[in-house]
């Protein structure tokens, strides 16, 4: 797994482990990220990288920084095993080709997301 796509995975457990670690307004910028994300794995890691800057996001970033240092030994394995993310086994069949990193996070981000999966508000009655 290449350096990018380890750090993407990095904040995609971190999205799905920690989403409340991620203040609401947070929650809007990362929705219009995950709509502008290019296909490049190397873009997107600078993306998150960008995102992650400001210190009132400094408990996020260093869940990332954790879990980037835990799937790093990944980076170093066999090629020709088939494993995903903390050395895990791919979810993904091996003649099926796999999501793409946009694909991955943008998933991510949509499916955590309180502001895109809150419960539908209840009319008052009068």
């Amino acid at each position: 797994m290449s350096v990018y796509k380890n750090s993407i995975n990095a904040f995609i457990y971190v999205l799905e482990s920690k989403p409340d670690l991620i203040p609401l307004q947070d929650w809007d910028e990362l929705n219009q990220l995950a709509s502008n994300l290019p296909e490049d794995a190397e873009e997107i890691s600078e993306r998150i990288q960008n995102w992650l800057k400001p210190e009132s996001r400094s408990q996020i970033r260093e869940a990332y920084r954790q879990r980037r240092k835990e799937l790093a030994p990944s980076i170093y394995l066999d090629p020709n095993k088939i494993l995903g993310p903390g050395n895990t086994k791919s979810p993904t069949p091996p003649d099926r080709p796999s999501e793409s990193s946009k694909e991955m996070l943008e998933n991510a981000i949509k499916k955590n997301s309180p502001l895109l999966n809150s419960p539908p508000t209840q009319p008052q009655q009068p």
